[in-house]
């Protein structure tokens, strides 16, 4: 019995020790995530079998010889050890996940306390076993098209009210296996309690079913809420996506893909609104070329893994294809916003992924970004329902409300008084002139005219909109953009003056970014002739 205990106890220390520092080569690379994730998550549950097996060794009859009985104490004490170590870090994970939103560049977020959560009790967490509310109504396996794998689940509280937020969640499994029952479901269950609609999918799976299946799946779903998700009391203007892993790339990818239609099932032709709020991304796939700057020795496995099941075709004949399928390749001025989770000692999705997707993501959009790099943090870390997966959790309710809040319409009225005139564009172009929009441009050359003032035309306290001027400015500044001040006056003192920016030798798209990351619903095109409003969310002409 010694003998057995001391072997458990030793595979319980090696555990704990893989998940504090796993192996990147060989078969430790290969043990790493199956092993590391298990002692890092269920860190209690290892101290409580060393415990089982002390008992047991102590019924059973201590051993009498010594170095027997040293080493069995000596392993117990090093799992002890590590073991304690672990549930440290996961609850050190709180104060790593409120620093990085409340510190973050882009716009902080208070996160809601423990005390606030709204169905991640204690126990809950203590047992982290993902129980679901006992209120929550479960509409199972309603089909959105017309194969086996087209089935979501819709779930909701009898108490949610109409017009909720819906958080769109799509499973991982390397794009091969998973289903929509498994994954996330600490975080949603959550979502269900604040008031949220909840939509998890299945879609096909390689190899059975190549790519592009998987993303047309994602997108037919997508068409379906926003068709159909009002039956169910959502908003379809309110929708955020999520996902973990290769559903992290999925949701991020459709996310990014609102205005490419190679995806959309030709029969949702009267969708025309694509588009999402945000994109939450749980070590997700971020990159899909293997490129080793990102992956650093990771990228040949998941190249073997798309040319031999997912994608099926190589990739130095295909290079441009693999790049449209890559989340991080698809990064433009007018993403909506997004919020990543990375652990640090993910051996399946290295660091390295996430930290160049938000680098460029950071250089190149102009809406915010939250990003979470959680310290000692396997793959699939949120299948339990930790202090560690809590603390993301309130972390992405933060990020999810800041970006679902009820926007008014575009009533012609508000078209009339983008108009100039009504409105009246200056540009400052020395410390103490200002001069008419169109006359600067005849000089300069043609521009654009944003603001960060009042989003979606509500009409904020000075004191907030001069805090968003300097966090606009800065913004601009530190993606390199140059700027002029700029005033829009309404001649008819019905409507404050809004302080903006005059962006010159920028292309639309990046004015339109600005604008859209600032909560806009129009901005201005300046040239000689006369200034034109056009509309964020389509880019047409306001008239």
């Amino acid at each position: 019995m010694a003998y057995f205990v001391a072997l458990i106890s030793a595979f319980l220390a090696l555990s704990a020790a893989t998940a504090l520092r796993p192996g990147r080569a060989g078969l430790f690379a290969a043990l790493a995530y199956p092993v590391g994730w298990a002692a890092g998550e269920l860190a209690g549950q290892g101290i409580a079998l060393e415990g089982l097996l002390l008992g047991l060794l102590w019924w059973w009859g201590w051993p009498t010889t010594h170095w027997l009985s040293a080493l069995v104490f000596s392993l117990a004490g090093v799992v002890v050890v590590e073991n304690l170590s672990l549930m440290l870090i996961t609850f050190w994970s709180r104060t790593i996940v409120r620093r990085a939103m409340e510190k973050s560049p882009d716009r902080p977020l208070r996160l809601p306390t423990p005390r606030e959560d709204r169905f991640g009790s204690w126990w809950r967490t203590a047992l982290q076993i993902p129980f679901h509310p006992r209120d929550m109504q479960l509409h199972r396996n309603v089909p959105y098209g017309p194969q086996l794998r087209h089935r979501l689940d819709v779930w909701r509280l009898s108490t949610t009210p109409t017009n909720a937020p819906v958080i769109y969640y799509v499973h991982g499994g390397a794009w091969t296996f998973g289903d929509k029952r498994e994954q996330g479901r600490p975080m949603l269950h959550e979502f269900v309690r604040r008031g949220w609609i909840v939509v998890t999918i299945n879609y096909r799976l390689a190899p059975r079913h190549p790519w592009p299946a998987q993303i047309e799946d994602v997108t037919r779903a997508l068409g379906w809420i926003k068709k159909n998700v009002a039956t169910y009391g959502g908003d379809p203007d309110r929708v955020v996506v999520a996902g973990a892993s290769a559903g992290g790339h999925l949701a991020s990818l459709v996310a990014l893909s609102s205005d490419d239609s190679r995806w959309r099932p030709p029969e949702m032709s009267e969708v025309k609104d694509w588009s999402l709020r945000g994109a939450l991304s749980f070590y997700g796939v971020l990159e899909m070329t293997g490129d080793e700057t990102h992956w650093r020795g990771l990228g040949k496995g998941l190249l073997r893994l798309l040319e031999r099941h997912v994608v099926q075709l190589p990739f130095l004949e295909n290079e441009g294809l693999y790049r449209a399928l890559s989340p991080y390749d698809r990064i433009r001025p007018d993403s909506p916003p997004f919020f990543v989770v990375q652990g640090i000692n993910d051996t399946l999705v290295d660091v390295n992924v996430a930290r160049a997707f938000v680098t460029r993501f950071r250089q190149v959009a102009f809406a915010p970004l939250y990003y979470i790099e959680l310290p000692f943090t396997q793959h699939a870390y949120d299948l339990t329902a930790s202090p560690r997966t809590s603390a993301t959790t309130r972390a992405a309710v933060a990020f999810a409300e800041s970006v679902t809040l009820a926007r008014p319409k575009l009533t012609p009225a508000l078209v009339a008084s983008y108009q100039v005139p009504p409105t009246r564009l200056s540009i400052q172009v020395a410390r103490d002139t200002w001069l008419d929009a169109q006359d600067v441009a005849g000089d300069t050359g043609p521009f654009f005219v944003v603001t960060s003032d009042n989003p979606f035309s509500q009409r904020y306290e000075e004191g907030v909109n001069e805090e968003r001027r300097l966090a606009f400015r800065a913004s601009l500044t530190r993606r390199g953009l140059e700027f002029l001040e700029s005033i829009g006056r309404d001649i008819y003192d019905t409507w404050p003056d809004e302080k903006g920016v005059a962006l010159h030798a920028v292309g639309r798209d990046v004015a339109r970014g600005v604008a859209r990351g600032w909560d806009q619903f129009a901005y201005y095109e300046v040239d000689a002739d006369g200034v034109t409003v056009r509309a964020v969310a389509s880019d047409e002409v306001l008239v």
